[in-house]
């Protein structure tokens, strides 16, 4: 692969990765290298490295022949929240011990987004949001391994395993925690965040299987 190859690869990689982010191209929506190559103006062997290097982070997956966003189902997210759970209660404990002043404003800042994302028309504004405050603590706890494992999780969640409505309203006390150095405190917040989600998860897991029963009974009575 040359080096233009491979820049394009890259760039690709970044302008495919941030539209899957936005929802700009939806879980199971296809991805066509022909159709990505015209929208980008590049040849296809970029795009199809560009896949590659998607596949391998979990953001695309092959159906047959074809190659298209995964689509995580609710166990799916049920099991990726277990593993984002216990990394942003590190990344939360580390940033309170860690972190300086600008690193603060910009948990508050990026925070405030979420806020005022929320309830607007652009649903990939929303999903950025989330995910820059995220990296915001994971940069303030200046641990490389936790800024890697950031980096992948959030690529993977694209802001869906922990909704932006929650944050908004338990997110404070991590702030209010990170801010005054208390790491216990950023702990427990980041558990209540979750805990929020589990219940919300769970509901949603009874209404979907409400609704199938409900379908089945009605095709029974046909």
């Amino acid at each position: 692969m040359t080096d233009q190859v491979r820049t394009e690869a890259e760039r690709v990689a970044d302008a495919l990765r941030e539209s899957i982010i936005a929802r700009t191209r939806p879980p199971g929506s296809r991805l066509i290298e022909r159709t990505i190559a015209a929208e980008l103006g590049v040849s296809r062997l970029p795009v199809r490295d560009a896949l590659r290097v998607l596949e391998r982070e979990g953001l695309v997956a092959r159906v047959g022949r074809s190659i298209a966003v995964r689509q995580l189902g609710l166990r799916d997210l049920g099991e990726l929240a277990e593993v984002s759970e216990a990394f942003d209660v590190v990344a939360a404990r580390l940033a309170a011990e860690r972190r300086d002043d600008a690193e603060v404003e910009r948990i508050r800042s990026t925070f405030a987004e979420v806020g005022r994302s929320i309830g607007g028309d652009d649903a990939g504004a929303t999903a950025r949001s989330v995910l820059a405050y995220r990296g915001a603590i994971a940069d303030a706890s200046r641990n490389p391994f936790v800024l890697e494992i950031s980096t992948l999780l959030r690529g993977r969640e694209a802001g869906a395993v922990l909704a932006p409505r929650l944050i908004a309203e338990h997110g404070a006390a991590v702030v209010r925690a990170i801010e005054a150095r208390d790491a216990a405190a950023a702990d427990e917040g980041v558990r209540a965040q979750y805990a929020a989600a589990r219940s919300a998860l769970r509901a949603e897991v009874l209404d979907e299987l409400e609704a199938k029963v409900a379908a089945s009974r009605a095709a029974g009575g046909r």
